[in-house]
């Protein structure tokens, strides 16, 4: 009787044991999901921020390779607001 009591114990603990190993990896699996798709979101806001500022140059380098002095773009910008 004490031993099949001692067995009863043993596989409860044992089902106790499996079922917060799975709990754990699955809470654990979350997070790291979580965090992957945090630094992927950073990593594509950092791309087009750069592809932002390459435009940006690439446009002030076309306005300026115009052959306009700056004085003579003022002029023209100004007129246009």
């Amino acid at each position: 009787m004490i031993g099949d009591l001692g067995q009863l114990l043993a596989w409860a603990l044992g089902a106790a044991g499996l079922l917060g190993g799975l709990l754990a990896g699955r809470l654990l699996g979350r997070a790291q999901g979580r965090r992957e798709g945090r630094r992927e979101a950073e990593r594509d806001a950092l791309e087009d921020t750069l592809e932002r500022m390459e435009r940006g140059r690439a446009a002030v380098a076309e306005g300026r390779a115009g052959g306009d002095d700056p004085a003579e773009r003022l002029r023209r910008n100004d007129g246009a607001w």
